[in-house]
């Protein structure tokens, strides 16, 4: 499928900001700034960390408001040119950094937008990944609540039935489940999925670092996570090219592109970006074993658990009764419950947003 997700969306007025200029830090300033932030994460013992569109970018996978973004060209009317899909896309060097980081214990959790599934795809556990605005990879039982992540995109969006069944097994060799699958991409007025929500709600309340990496932070109330951060006395890192609301609350502010900054902190932090080998799926962060050089070491508080490949899309059809692939599991239950009013202010609370919404940039 075409990395132009956005076309599927159902027409919405408000899309925000779109083509904002873009500003680089010089050279001398983004090396600065990029040590102090090596430093704010020596330091700091639970960081959460933010990612828009802007982290993909370099994966092939255009973002929205950007100058070239697909928004932005849209308001000029130009056709977007894309020159890969989603199952092509490989993770960006930040994908994949985030990925060591996590596993070395200086990041403990992930709070994205996007629904591009790289993250999933270059192997960040998913127990500590907030899916806001769901992956066009995963699929979610409407009954039992069970999610399969597939090989290719599931091939509807809007939180749509895909035609397949859920096969998990009852107990004592009932019969399956056979509850209808749907996708878990939002569209413009769905509700966010309640257990993402409420994980991403806490980490950030946890947090005493929030770093927002390629986000101009104006859909609420994802936009609001960081500042929860900030509010409970942590620090605001924002690395982004276009202003953002955030900019005047953030305790350090880098202007430069995302791969370019994360490529630099994995240098002064002595890990290394490891490589992409392919799709995979892990479901629970492994234990996290100090390595040398890898600066701070942290104690391991999960047990391990392989990596798994991902397996192939069966192309099966609901009158056949059974999902009928190989695919990777979550086992918990995902409650896709909505909430009881919009978010209209920037420091409200998690849980009185119902719909994604645009907060204007302030500049």
């Amino acid at each position: 499928m075409s990395v132009n997700y956005a076309a599927g969306l159902s027409e919405y007025e408000h899309k925000g900001k779109c083509g904002l200029p873009e500003n680089f830090d010089s050279p001398d300033d983004l090396d600065r700034k990029v040590l102090e932030l090596a430093n704010l994460v020596r330091n700091a013992s639970y960081v959460v960390v933010h990612t828009g569109a802007g982290i993909s970018t370099s994966s092939g996978i255009p973002d929205f408001r950007g100058p070239r973004g697909v928004w932005t060209m849209e308001e000029q009317g130009l056709e977007p040119k894309f020159d890969t899909t989603f199952e092509e896309a490989r993770p960006s060097k930040t994908h994949m950094a985030l990925v060591a980081l996590q596993r070395a214990g200086l990041v403990k959790y992930v709070v994205s937008q996007n629904v591009d599934g790289l993250h999933v795809r270059s192997g960040f556990p998913r127990d500590k990944l907030s899916e806001l605005h769901g992956n066009m990879f995963v699929e979610e039982c409407t009954k039992c609540g069970k999610q399969y992540v597939r090989e290719t995109v599931v091939g509807t969006m809007g939180l749509k039935t895909t035609g397949r069944l859920c096969d998990v097994k009852k107990a004592r060799g009932l019969r399956a489940c056979r509850g209808k699958l749907r996708d878990t991409v939002l569209d413009w007025e769905d509700a966010l999925p309640e257990r993402d929500l409420s994980l991403a709600d806490e980490a950030c309340r946890k947090s005493d670092l929030a770093i927002a990496l390629g986000s101009s932070l104006q859909i609420k109330p994802s936009s609001n996570l960081p500042f929860n951060t900030k509010k409970r006395g942590g620090k605001l890192v924002i690395v982004n090219l276009q202003a953002t609301k955030l900019d005047r609350h953030s305790d350090l502010r880098i202007f430069g592109y995302v791969d370019e900054v994360i490529s630099k902190l994995m240098k002064h932090l002595g890990i290394e970006i490891p490589k992409w080998e392919g799709p995979q799926v892990v479901e629970t962060a492994e234990a996290i074993k100090p390595e040398t050089g890898m600066l701070p070491p942290v104690k391991a508080d999960l047990d391990s658990k392989p990596k798994i490949k991902v397996g192939r899309q069966s192309r099966d059809t609901e009158e056949e009764g059974t999902s009928g692939s190989k695919s990777l599991l979550l086992d918990s239950s995902k409650p896709n419950g909505s909430f009881k009013q919009d978010c209209e202010e920037m420091d409200c609370n998690t849980f009185d947003s119902k719909r994604i919404k645009l907060e204007p940039v302030m500049v």
